[in-house]
């Protein structure tokens, strides 16, 4: 389904049929910092922070059994989860954390003002 934001709900569309109007007071957003092996091509904007091996020991450490062991990037990924008590249950991988954590605060912040309205 595709998620419209409004200023005081979103839409979950799937079809005529098929939608949802949530308030903006039923949803909950959280972020959360995701690392990520990156075994493809690695985003131009994401950030690698580590690295790891192909074939690794339970030490972090090269398996030197395997020939052609190869080190694989680690990135940052934001993860965006939005959730209401009737049922919606999303989550989102970004590649530039950076964005998604200001898209989640800012979002959080605007719910916020838009609940100390509604509550006066």
């Amino acid at each position: 389904a595709d998620i419209y934001f409004y200023p005081n709900f979103i839409i979950v569309y799937s079809s005529k049929e098929k939608f949802a109007i949530i308030g903006l007071n039923e949803l909950r957003l959280t972020f959360t910092p995701v690392r990520f092996i990156e075994t493809g091509t690695v985003p131009a904007d994401s950030k690698i922070i580590d690295r790891t091996w192909a074939k690794v020991n339970k030490n972090g450490t090269p398996d030197k059994r395997f020939k052609d062991n190869y080190e694989i990037p680690v990135v940052r990924y934001g993860n965006i989860a939005l959730q209401t008590s009737t049922g919606l249950n999303e989550e989102y991988e970004f590649s530039n954390y950076e964005f998604a954590e200001a898209f989640a605060n800012s979002f959080l912040s605007y719910q916020n003002t838009i609940k100390a309205l509604w509550s006066n």
